[in-house]
């Protein structure tokens, strides 16, 4: 067609990109457009509809940041400025990612005429300012969801009054969702009460939010009687209200009035497979403490469908988190079996099963907890011979015991497991090898082992230096840290301040043992006994505060799916009148969803799908001013503030220009510390056939 000279038509281009958007291909879908228009010849052919298409795509692709780019290449050229479908498309998109920032300013440029600047601007009375719709304030009560923005809410209401605008059932069910989420469970039964008011027919997923407050304030009598009443008027559920009325059950030690519910679940359409239903409410009994309610939907769940990956997760945390270690075991192995080939497993109920990073991570917490050392090697033999890495953020210090215990091989094949992928190593296996090594009076080794620190993107202090060793004093003698100070003073040792602070703290210990003649090492300078020290004491968790690369890990609980470290940036609303001749402020879905129970994410615990034990990170804002207020009126929800003229100023932190780190990458850590170790002599022993 390019040979020929023939023009793409509009009708052809549109068709093209949603057939690629409908295939998952919106890489392509982007440089077919950009490929098309890119052209000098084809650029006064753009079509506005086609670059709608485009963000529709993009949106459905839950790629925000790439349909912002193209919302404001838009913004840019008077031939594809954006329309109120255009604006709709990138509002949903927005509100969906959870970008509130950016959809407030969205709303502002709504509001704004076009830039005198913008290309090929050819009428002059153009005007294509627009005022936002019920589509848009939608949107921002979605994006308000998983940032618990709650007081977006009065926002939002108070900027339909102005415009007249009637919120429909959608609003009201988002604004009771924003509040659940920000724990106002008094504020979803207020909404609730407005919205029957309104005449708003009410739906199944309204239920669902007012079953789960219900759940959070451990109102369970009325949570059912709310399902009833939805029965009662003749509202067909949905899966994820029964869902929710299940997990409440089962949490509270009613697994078997859940079941009642499953039943009714099955009958549902798209509905989400019973696997993973029952995956959740094991979960969910486990959250509550039930343990034998865990076993027991296990048991049920067999004679009903088959366990998934998940399933199995889900027990093996049961299993290993409550002294049960060997029936731990038994479902291990049980899988393992029906992985290695083809095997009659139990009720043939495991077959196809394959372990994933959380199975294998379960199995090496449980094992840890039961002080089964020689399990946790062959656990730890497995995953590395199929593919998996523990993570270290969540699971560090089981490789630090499993090192005390006299696996030091497994932490130092983890050490340059995790060098090799790219990643820095946690500060607790620098610490522990440092201690091995020294103990083992391999003084090459250590050197080697400070070099390769001084390296990393973390500092240790003298004092926590200091610590380290007191609290290690039953495993290095005094003549040991003598030896340590003399092979550190006596070879090339890097001079960052992580290596001097070493240097220091020996020099006091040893300097102090031999003046005073008292303290932890005192025992071999002055003959007398050395006390015992705690040979069980943790030192990383408790004493030690060093941030690693992943961020301040040191405290974080063994867990299979920990959630990780929130951030905080202040955001607030502008004023927008529903005139829109005014200066311009600086601005900075329905879910039918799985509950998020204990530790797990849904999508890691119930999926069933292979993980590598990924963490996910979950950003929300906060919003200062408005105080929480209930109008009378039964269509606003208002929340009113001291002074009328003041409303919610955006203040964000964010820095527009990226950080560049000139910290050494984990490749040149790597290649310094084989250099060092093949300079010295030293090969890391690698057992087992890990590598």
């Amino acid at each position: 067609m390019k040979q020929s000279g023939l023009q793409f038509t509009e009708w052809q281009l549109l068709r093209i990109v949603e057939g690629l958007g409908k295939n998952g291909k919106w890489r392509q879908a982007m440089a077919v457009v950009q490929w098309l228009y890119g052209n000098k010849e084809r650029r006064d052919f753009r079509s506005r509809f086609v670059y709608t298409k485009l963000l529709s795509v993009l949106g459905k692709a839950q790629r925000p940041q790439e349909a912002l780019r193209i919302f404001n290449l838009m913004l840019g050229d008077c031939l594809i400025y954006p329309d109120l479908a255009a604006y709709h498309s990138i509002a949903v998109t927005l509100g969906q990612a959870g970008l509130l920032k950016q959809l407030l300013n969205i709303i502002e440029c709504m509001r704004q005429k076009p830039s005198k600047r913008i290309k090929n601007m050819r009428r002059k009375n153009w005007d294509p300012v627009l005022e936002p719709d019920l589509v848009v304030y939608n949107a921002v009560l979605n994006a308000c969801v998983p940032l618990h923005q709650w007081k977006g809410v009065s926002w939002v209401f108070k900027q339909l009054r102005k415009t007249g605008l009637r919120p429909n059932g959608a609003t009201y069910g988002l604004a009771m969702e924003v509040m659940l989420q920000s724990g106002k469970y008094d504020m979803v039964h207020e909404i609730f009460r407005k919205m029957k008011r309104s005449g708003e027919a009410l739906r199944a997923l309204t239920y669902r939010v007012l079953v789960k407050a219900f759940w959070e304030e451990g109102k369970i009598n009325e949570a059912v009687e709310a399902v009833r009443d939805m029965e009662q008027r003749g509202l067909i559920g949905t899966a994820s209200v029964y869902y929710e009325l299940a997990c409440c059950l089962c949490k509270n030690g009613r697994w078997q009035d859940a079941m009642i519910e499953v039943d009714k679940m099955k009958k549902l359409p798209h509905r989400k497979p019973l696997e993973i239903t029952f995956t959740g409410l094991i979960m969910a009994s486990l959250d509550g403490g039930h343990v034998n309610d865990c076993i027991s939907i296990f048991q049920y769940m067999k004679d009903h469908c088959a366990p998934n990956i998940g399933t199995v997760n889900a027990m093996l945390k049961v299993h290993g988190r409550n002294d049960m270690f060997s029936k731990a075991k038994e479902l291990f192995e049980e899988i393992n079996k029906a992985k290695s080939g083809p095997y009659d497993s139990q009720n043939g109920k495991f077959a196809g099963l394959i372990p994933d990073g959380y199975t294998y991570s379960l199995m090496l917490e449980a094992s840890a907890s039961a002080l089964q050392w020689e399990y946790f090697e062959y656990v730890y033999k497995e995953m590395a011979l199929s593919g998996y890495q523990l993570d270290q953020t969540k699971y560090a210090i089981l490789l630090v015991e499993a090192a005390r215990a006299g696996k030091w091989y497994l932490l130092e094949h983890a050490f340059q497991t995790l060098l090799e992928s790219g990643e820095i190593p946690d500060p607790l296996f620098f610490l522990e090898m440092l201690i091995e090594a020294t103990s083992q009076s391999n003084y090459e080794k250590a050197v080697t082992l400070v070099n390769t620190m001084a390296l990393a993107p973390f500092q240790v202090s003298e004092k926590q230096w200091t610590e380290l060793f007191e609290e290690n004093r039953d495993r290095i003698t005094q003549g040991s840290l003598a030896k340590l100070l003399d092979a550190l003073s006596n070879c090339e040792l890097s001079s960052e301040i992580t290596a001097s602070n070493l240097l220091r703290s020996l020099q006091s210990l040893c300097g102090s043992a031999l003046s005073k003649g008292s303290g932890p090492y005192c025992g071999e300078v002055t003959g007398e006994p050395e006390r015992n020290g705690n040979s069980g004491e943790n030192y990383g968790s408790e004493r030690l505060n060093i941030p690693s690369i992943s961020g301040d890990v040191m405290n974080e609980e063994t867990n299979a799916a920990t959630d990780p470290p929130v951030r905080a940036t202040d955001v607030s609303f502008p004023v927008f009148s529903a005139n829109h001749n005014v200066k311009n402020e600086e601005v900075g879905v329905d879910a039918d969803s799985i509950h998020r129970l204990s530790n797990y994410d849904t999508d890691d615990i119930a999926s069933g799908e292979p993980t590598k034990c990924l963490g996910k990170q979950v950003s929300f804002l906060n919003l200062d001013e408005y105080i929480k207020d209930v109008d009378d009126d039964d269509d606003v929800i208002d929340m009113t503030i001291n002074d009328d003229e003041a409303e919610m100023d955006l203040l964000t932190n964010e820095d527009d220009d990226p950080h560049t780190s000139k910290l050494p990458s984990a490749q040149e850590i790597l290649e310094s510390w084989k250099e060092s170790m093949k300079k010295d002599g030293i090969f890391l022993p690698l057992y087992l056939g890990l590598k």
